[in-house]
């Protein structure tokens, strides 16, 4: 889907702020950790209550009088622009939700601050930009911070605490980097990884990256669930660096194949499926992502890689454009 610049400024921000911040981290000082930050919570505040998909019935019947309802309906006005899924989203997405909940800022006028700063990195790449639809996104976001901090922030940390602790005790006993980078022949090179954790939007979108050492989950998921997407989401980040430029290709070459097929979920399905092998073959049985993944279609395409990987193939990268020819000429024989 066609991002906005203000969308690729976001993303361009925080990965290089990330970037900057890790690059010189040591492999054996790296720590997996979960945490509980105001940023991700405020975004997944609003999206739930504006139900931009996310839901969930109890936070919002707790939580719903927080907001102006003329301020969700603005949001829910622009829906399409600012939901997102399966590697998809809409145009301002990237910035609302992303970007926010990525960044690291105090008050209301810190978060004005930074959204200044993104619309004058836009306006400058793409001079008369219509900003009137993200102008008014933003004053909703803005408007409502302070009383998010006030009167919603410190219950929902407060709900968040015992799963995080839990989290925490089980994560300093895992393995995931040594493991993932063995099983990929990939070295981790971003330092810390870091899991925030949301409290609104049980029913909607969890593990979504927002930057490359930075992933977030709605916090009181089933445990055993939970970890087996830890490791399965730090393969993934693991190896985007060099599947990404992949993704793009076949997207471009799947969209342009003369079919009546939808074949638009199948990149991601691919990388999904790829990281879901990866994280069985790790722990020697068939972990919980493995089974959660029906619409990635996960079984063909791991039955595809234990065919490439008995023929010697062991390369992530190669893995995963071979999966994809074979997955389409499998689905070209069944017409």
């Amino acid at each position: 889907m066609k991002k906005s610049i203000l969308t690729l400024v976001a993303f361009a921000i925080t990965i290089l702020t990330a970037s900057a911040h890790n690059a010189h981290k040591q492999h054996g000082s790296i720590k997996i950790v979960a945490e509980t930050r105001p940023e991700i919570n405020y975004a997944t505040h609003l999206y739930t209550l504006a139900e931009l998909g996310f839901k969930d019935d109890e936070y919002s019947a707790k939580y719903i009088g927080t907001v102006a309802k003329a301020d969700l309906d603005t949001l829910r006005k622009y829906k399409d622009l600012l939901s997102f899924g399966r590697g998809e989203g809409g145009m301002f997405a990237g910035m609302f939700f992303f970007a926010i909940g990525g960044e690291t800022f105090s008050d209301s006028k810190a978060l004005q601050d930074m959204i200044d700063r993104y619309r004058k990195m836009a306006e400058e790449q793409i001079p008369g930009q219509d900003m009137t639809i993200p102008n008014a996104i933003a004053k909703v976001f803005v408007n409502n911070y302070d009383r998010y901090l006030k009167e919603v922030y410190p219950q929902a940390k407060k709900d968040m605490e015992e799963r995080k602790n839990l989290l925490n005790k089980l994560l300093q006993k895992n393995s995931f980097v040594k493991d993932w980078e063995a099983a990929t022949g990939y070295k981790w090179k971003y330092g810390d990884y870091h899991w925030l954790l949301f409290r609104a939007g049980k029913k909607g979108p969890s593990y979504n990256n927002l930057n490359e050492n930075t992933n977030s989950v709605y916090y009181n998921q089933p445990l055993d669930y939970q970890l087996a997407m830890f490791s399965h989401e730090f393969g993934i980040f693991l190896m985007q660096e060099t599947i990404d430029p992949i993704i793009k290709e076949m997207r471009e070459y799947t969209s342009k194949l003369n079919t009546t097929s939808d074949l638009t979920f199948v990149p991601w399905s691919a990388f999904e499926s790829l990281a879901c092998w990866f994280n069985n073959k790790i722990n020697g049985k068939e972990m919980a992502d493995f089974k959660s993944f029906g619409e990635a279609d996960v079984q063909t395409f791991c039955k595809i890689y234990d065919e490439l990987s008995a023929e010697g193939i062991k390369n992530p990268a190669e893995l995963y454009r071979k999966g994809i020819m074979k997955y389409l000429a499998l689905k070209d024989s069944k017409k």
